[in-house]
């Protein structure tokens, strides 16, 4: 008999009404399976709809049951606004931080472990946690329920979860009141240890420059002769070492010009009279040069200001009425520069010996000094290293006086440094205990919330009810494409490959059945 036969049908019939279930050691002998169409998918899914059923069941119970349980969440929210003060606009750069970094620091300060444990102890926030795991995790609970959000460079939110409307409101407005409190605090101890500091500093630099005066004293004491030269303002000579860099560049005699040097000072000693050629013309200090130079681009800076804020608000405006005095103070700090930089004539100093037998020393000195500068010009010798013991002594004195009025001008410079940033702090400390100084203040009080913040019970309900039937048909055809390994039609023997079909017998009609039977 031939094994191919003509297929017959009489129109879609379910299969296994005609031959049933084959058992599964026939798909796995299959050759070459492939894999199933969505119809076949589809009714292997229907045929398992229990399981969808009974999953979605289940998953509406889970979802009634988290719906009934869960506790409605309030959050509240306050604003809060960084004002600046005094200190920014007349104290100058020792003025307010940067605006870049307070939004970094408000929130590390609202966030302090020893701020929020203030709050979880105040309102008895997580008792259970406390009980169970301590307080440290009570305080992260907390963390983790707390937002701190920047709206501007100088406003900034603050929000918090309460199980209540009125918790909600109180925690946020404590958590705003704290944080107002501990930023004051924190300047105000820094303002006081910046002072303390300074005034340890100011004690100090006055003790250099007694030290430093009184070595000066004792070395003129000794020779003075260079009194005259060390009452001019910035007098003070070069070291030998750029003497002699000098002398090597411009070709000079070094030892030559120490003994022109001595030789009037000798003479002033004898007659009381400096020559005007023995000291140099005075030159202003370096560092009061910079500070001139400092007073003069902080006053360019301040009318720039002044202007940029006239054109946009009026006279009596409170920002424009604080340029103006940054500018007067800015006015003020350059004419205070100015009259540094006027040095006054040297005074003429009264080094006359008085006793005779001095005089005949300083006279035997001025000769020998003389006899020696003109024996140098009539050789015309400049080598440094056939230099006489007295211009050597006289070069190592000059050197030890230049090292001395160095020192003592290193320590006055530093002692009016630290006077200039004393007065500072101090004015800052005064601006932080009267409130003149920058601020942090609540601009919205925290209100209390109408509704409870996240998605509704609704909500929830629908989420979960359309995820539960999700879950469901998941469930059936998962059952019904991978764990089923029956046969249900047609295709599922031709996917097998194991023959070809070679009739397909109708299902009977289920009234049919009945009346044969």
């Amino acid at each position: 008999m031939d094994k191919k036969i003509n297929q017959q049908t009489s129109g879609p019939t379910p299969p296994q009404e005609a031959l049933g279930a084959l058992p599964v050691d026939v798909a796995a002998r299959a050759a070459g399976p492939q894999p199933p169409s969505v119809t076949s998918m589809i009714n292997r899914t229907l045929a398992h709809w229990y399981v969808a059923v009974l999953v979605a069941i289940a998953g509406v119970a889970f979802t009634a049951v988290v719906v009934k349980s869960r506790k409605p969440v309030y959050r509240s929210e306050t604003v809060i606004f960084y004002r600046e003060g005094v200190k920014s606009t007349y104290l100058g750069p020792d003025g307010p931080d940067p605006l870049r970094t307070l939004a970094a620091r408000l929130k590390e300060t609202l966030l302090a472990r020893s701020n929020l444990e203030k709050v979880v102890t105040e309102f008895d926030l997580f008792p259970e946690v406390r009980e169970k795991r301590g307080m440290v995790d009570a305080v992260d609970r907390l963390r983790s329920k707390v937002i701190f959000k920047t709206r501007s460079p100088d406003t900034f939110a603050i929000s918090a979860e309460g199980q209540t409307r009125e918790q909600a409101q109180e925690v946020t407005q404590r958590l705003a009141d704290i944080l107002v409190e501990e930023t004051t605090r924190v300047r105000r101890t820094q303002a006081k240890i910046t002072t303390e500091f300074l005034d340890a500093e100011l004690k100090r630099a006055e003790q250099d420059v007694e030290k430093a005066e009184t070595e000066l004293a004792a070395f003129l004491a000794e020779h003075p002769e260079f009194a005259a030269e060390t009452a001019s303002p910035g007098g003070a000579q070069a070291g030998a070492a750029v003497r002699a860099s000098r002398a090597a560049a411009t070709g000079s005699d070094p030892t030559l010009e120490a003994l022109e040097r001595q030789a009037p000072r000798l003479r002033a000693r004898l007659t009381g009279k400096p020559e005007p050629a023995a000291a140099a013309p005075p030159t202003p200090p370096p560092a009061l040069v910079r500070q001139k130079e400092q007073a003069e681009q902080e006053l360019a800076a301040a009318r720039r200001d002044l202007m940029s804020k006239q054109s946009r608000f009026t006279e009596q405006h409170p920002d424009v009425r604080a340029a103006m005095l940054r500018v007067s103070n800015a006015e003020a700090a350059l004419r205070r520069a100015e009259d540094a930089l006027i040095l006054p004539p040297a005074p003429v100093v009264d080094v006359a010996a008085t006793d005779e037998a001095e005089k005949a020393k300083i006279r035997a000195q001025l000769q020998k000094i003389e006899r020696e500068i003109a024996a140098r010009k009539s050789a015309k010798r400049g080598n440094q290293a056939d230099a006489s013991e007295t211009a050597k002594q006289i070069i190592n004195i000059e050197t030890e006086w230049s090292r001395l009025s160095r020192e003592k001008a290193r320590a006055q410079q530093r002692l009016a440094d630290l006077e200039g940033k004393s007065f500072r702090a101090e004015m800052a400390a005064s601006s932080e205990q009267g409130g003149y100084s920058a601020q942090i203040e609540v601009l919205d009080p925290a209100f209390r919330p109408s509704a409870p913040s996240g998605p509704s019970r609704m909500i929830l309900a629908l989420g979960g009810l359309v995820m539960s039937i999700a879950a469901g048909i998941a469930a059936a055809a998962a059952r019904g494409i991978v764990l089923d390994d029956r046969v249900y039609d047609m295709e599922d023997i031709d996917r097998m490959a194991l023959a070809p079909v070679l009739v397909v017998v109708p299902a009977a009609a289920r009234g049919s059945r009945r009346r044969r039977g």
